[in-house]
């Protein structure tokens, strides 16, 4: 089967500029101020007519007239069938509320194994029963619901606690279909508003209810497992297919109704609506920056999104595949429960628009259009989560405040009808009735709760499926579940089919088209310029961000060559330090030479010669503790170049990011060869200190050799045998002194005699002369 054709876009997203422009023509209203009424809808069948984001369809004519239906009634407009009893059509209905467990997955049914197989909850007809697995499996609480769903499929082998709880058959998504959601989509075609909400907390099967698992190109229906939203929309197309050939085969062409089908997907992240289906991300991976819509308030048809996008749908294939796109952009994340949770309220808003020629009184007045619109919301509400991982602690926050204001909502909506029951009550039966004030509804606390106050507690047949999840770890979520939703069950709707307004159009249609195109040219160059404006504010971003960049790198190089310059003036010292230590050892070996070879004189001793043994000592232990100091600020350095180097790996890492940053303007003015002469000599220049680095490192591990072997060579000259051998040498020593004296004084008798000899023989030189 081939793809789906692209649905028709109807309205593009509103993106207004930043800052405060002048209001145009057709602006919606800001937050805070009062709409003003348009009583002019045109009519429905103009090729493209826009939506003031709330169902009701509303365009300019060229010469509207609204008929008010209570003018001139009479009591052939009472009658059941006609437009004015129509109008008044409306239905007392409660807050539909179902309950459905969900069955064990995989990976829970592979922990279980050889294990007991037990479900906290057990469920009857319409009772659900919350046993708690601490007592024994005992009964905790009994709720009652319009349905309880048992969808766990008997292959799961669970163990009952009551007998009368056991199941042949489980609830399928047929099932849990045609139970909620199969009577609601006919009344769409009669004007009636619905909704379809699921509740509970993360991973008891929500968006598996709404959505399940669903393909374009198959048919819908049957035992499949498509949910909720992809089995509405192929309903409401079989329904509308039924009409128009109803419409063919009993009216003319002229008189036919005239349908359309409207999508929009947003959702609800952070306190903020979200349009999913922007156009402008169709093409993108799913983790791209959202365009943020605005909320507006219209005093006749509740609130509604401003600008929000909305296709023209023709199948069902189409609907799936705008709810496959906007789903791609969901916010959706791993949590403590869940592997891929919903983070984001999501609303998937179908609108069905009918339109109607009225022919005119008589052959000069012209044909007026009836239209009328009904609207279905189906929410797939985030799960309410306890704890989480540290990174989405804001996320569950967003979350968990929404839903709490839901039932603050739903609670006060509850307790405000009883306490106006108790009053009629009083004043027909003339009981006592005590004065109290009504408590206030508080629908703006949460953006959700605002969007979904014409569904909780206005105009629509509202039915809430609450998740169940049968796992024991999920007791107290599950029991806050029941609650809470036994709760909601109290709550009353009044729904009235909306009003259907009749529009005597001569040129409505051409009016209605060209304010279209006008306005979509409008938004597309609102758009352009916006996105001018972001590029140019992305560009100068850049390039603060590139300036900050290049003065931390800057810093870091000046930082790095203090380092290196305090390490090579250290490695510098250090071997200074050791050279003199060389040197006066050496001296010290060379007095102590001297020492033991010089003549002993008249006036030394023994004491005097120990004396300078122990000042000689003295000045080595010194020079010994002057040395370990400088290799203590040595290593103290070193440890500080290990730390720098360290952090190497991080830097580097935010230098890629930065670097990526820096890469688009770098494209601009050709600096990559800049860039890449600087790297190569930034590569250079740390292969050499790495290179310079190494060799001082090899050069001290020599010289500590060296010390090593000389601080043996010391340590034995102070043992018992060293000093044996200093002794055995100060004893030849003084015979090696005495051989000297005796040949000195050898010496010297033969110069006397030489000196004789000469003072002969220069006499016997002067007699012969």
């Amino acid at each position: 089967m081939s793809a789906p054709r692209e649905p028709k876009l109807v309205q593009a997203p509103n993106r207004a500029q930043s800052g405060a422009t002048p209001k145009k023509a057709g602006t919606p209203p800001t937050r805070g101020t009062t709409p003003v009424r348009n009583n002019t809808p045109a009519r429905a069948a103009a090729p493209k007519l826009h939506s003031n984001g709330n169902g009701n369809h509303k365009a300019p004519s060229a010469v509207p007239q609204y008929h008010d239906p209570d003018r001139n009634l009479t009591s052939e407009d009472a009658a059941e069938g006609t437009a004015a009893f129509k109008n008044r059509v409306s239905e007392i209905t409660s807050f539909r509320v179902v309950a459905r467990v969900r069955p064990f997955i995989k990976e829970e049914l592979a922990e279980m194994e050889g294990q007991e197989r037990r479900s906290i909850v057990e469920m009857t007809e319409t009772k659900t029963i919350l046993l708690d697995p601490k007592d024994n499996w005992a009964p905790k609480a009994q709720f009652e619901f319009d349905a309880s769903l048992w969808s766990i499929p008997p292959t799961h082998r669970i163990v009952h606690t009551f007998q009368d709880t056991r199941h042949k058959t489980y609830a399928t998504q047929k099932d849990v279909y045609d139970l909620i959601a199969k009577d609601l989509v006919p009344h769409v075609f009669n004007g009636f508003n619905s909704c379809i909400l699921t509740y509970g907390q993360t991973g008891s099967g929500k968006t598996y209810t709404m959505m399940g698992h669903y393909n374009p190109d198959a048919p819908c229906g049957g035992d499949g497992e498509e949910g909720i939203i992809p089995r509405v929309s192929n309903d409401l197309f079989l329904i509308l297919k039924q009409r128009e050939e109803d419409e063919a085969r009993m009216k003319q062409q002229r008189d036919r109704t005239k349908f359309r089908v409207e999508v929009s997907f947003i959702e609800i992240y952070m306190e903020r609506v979200r349009d999913l289906l922007d156009p402008a991300l169709r093409h993108t991976r799913g983790n791209e920056q959202l365009q943020d819509a605005r909320i507006r308030q219209d005093p006749y048809s509740g609130p509604f999104v401003e600008g929000v996008t909305k296709y023209e749908v023709e199948n069902w294939a189409q609907c799936c595949l705008l709810l496959d796109r906007g789903s791609q952009h969901r916010t959706t994340c791993a949590t403590a429960i869940h592997n891929q949770s919903s983070r984001s309220h999501a609303i998937y808003q179908i609108t069905v628009l009918q339109e109607q020629v009225v022919p005119g009184k008589n052959k000069f007045a012209l044909p007026s259009f009836k239209t009328q619109a009904g609207r279905i919301n189906l929410v797939d509400l985030a799960g309410s989560e306890r704890g989480g991982f540290q990174d989405y602690v804001k996320e569950s926050a967003a979350i968990n405040t929404s839903l709490l204001a839901l039932r603050r909502v739903i609670d006060n909506l509850t307790e405000r009808q009883n306490m106006l029951m108790e009053q009629a009550r009083a004043e027909i039966t003339g009981g006592y009735y005590q004065e109290r004030p009504l408590p206030q509804v508080p629908f703006r606390d949460s953006v959700l709760t605002w969007l979904l106050s014409d569904s909780i507690g206005g105009n629509a047949r509202t039915t809430m499926v609450a998740t169940l999840s049968p796992l024991v770890k999920n007791y107290g979520d599950t029991l806050a579940t029941l609650q809470w939703s036994s709760k909601a069950r109290n709550l009353v709707t009044l729904v009235k089919m909306n009003n259907q307004e009749m529009v005597s159009d001569g040129m409505a249609n051409k009016a209605g088209t060209l304010d279209n195109a006008v306005r979509i040219q409008r938004q597309n160059l609102d758009s352009l310029r916006q996105t001018l404006r972001k590029k140019q504010e992305d560009a100068q971003q850049l390039e603060r961000q590139t300036k900050t960049l290049k003065k931390t790198v800057d810093k870091t190089n000046a930082r790095v060559k203090v380092i290196t310059d305090d390490r090579a003036a250290l490695i510098i010292q250090r071997t200074f330090h050791r050279f003199m230590f060389y040197k006066k050892f050496e001296s010290y070996e060379l007095h102590y030479a001297k020492l033991r070879s010089a003549k002993t004189s008249a006036g030394a001793s023994a004491s005097d010669f120990e004396r300078i043994r122990k000042e000689a000592e003295a000045r080595e232990q010194a020079a010994k503790e002057k040395l370990r100091e400088a290799e203590a600020k040595t290593d103290e350095k070193a440890a500080a170049v290990a730390r720098y180097e360290q952090t190497a790996t991080a830097r580097a890492e935010r230098r890629r990011e930065a670097e990526e940053r820096h890469a688009k303007i770098c494209d601009t003015i050709n600096a990559g060869e800049v860039l890449r002469q600087y790297a190569e000599k930034r590569a250079k220049e740390t292969a050499a200190a790495q290179a310079a680095m190494d060799a001082e490192k090899k050069v001290r591990a020599e010289r500590e050799q060296k010390v090593a072997t000389m601080e043996k060579t010391i340590a034995e000259s102070k043992s018992v045998e060293g000093q044996a051998r200093i002794k055995q040498d100060a004893e030849d020593l003084e015979e090696l002194r005495k051989k000297r004296d005796d040949i000195r004084t050898r010496r010297n008798e033969v110069i006397n005699r030489l000196v004789a000899l000469r003072e002969k023989h220069k006499k016997v030189c002067k007699n012969k002369k």
